[in-house]
């Protein structure tokens, strides 16, 4: 805090948004909807729960952390329910690389918007600038060049933790055989 914010008092928004990130950094890597949060911090579900939320994630992303995006869950018991989790810095998984993967597609889908429209100002003889607008569209054609295979990279990410995933699994029954086979009583042979 500044020195000319330290008298202030803070508002409603605020203090909801910072108890939603304290609930959050509690349930940290767990798929929660709107009806979670607002059981955990007691704020009715609604509006007030929602601007607290898209606070929290502001304060969330300045500290390195990442609320994902509200998406349909994975899990059969909660199938249609819209969730989001939070992932403290450096403890992303295949569903945070999902979620980062869904908001570059997002992003990527809204330039080549941009530049449809933008190229289309850009020849309108009526338009109110249409030098501006020409500007724009190429400003945008090269970021879309420039990011062009995110659908092919966000691809070869999932593939990848998919890959790590399911060696940490052999990992884990390997480790559970051997802690089986010196259990007292047995022999390592006689397995």
């Amino acid at each position: 805090m500044t020195t000319r914010d330290e008298g202030r008092v803070p508002t409603q928004l605020e203090q909801d948004a910072v108890e939603v990130l304290l609930w959050f950094k509690h349930n940290a890597g767990r798929e929660v909807a709107y009806k979670d949060i607002a059981a955990g911090v007691g704020i009715p579900e609604g509006r007030r729960l929602q601007a607290a939320v898209r606070h929290a994630r502001r304060a969330a992303e300045h500290m390195g952390h990442r609320l994902e995006n509200f998406l349909p869950s994975r899990d059969p018991r909660r199938r249609g329910a819209r969730v989001t989790r939070f992932n403290l810095k450096g403890h992303g998984d295949e569903f945070s690389a999902r979620d980062a993967l869904y908001a570059s597609k997002v992003a990527v889908s809204a330039m080549y918007d941009m530049r449809r429209s933008c190229t289309y100002e850009a020849g309108n003889v009526n338009g109110v600038a249409p030098k501006a607008f020409q500007e724009m569209a190429s400003a945008v054609d090269g970021c879309i060049q420039t990011v062009s295979g995110v659908g092919e990279l966000g691809q070869e990410v999932c593939r990848l933790q998919g890959e790590n995933r399911d060696l940490s699994r052999r990992i884990a029954d390997l480790e559970a055989q051997l802690a089986e086979a010196g259990a007292p009583g047995q022999s390592y042979l006689s397995a």
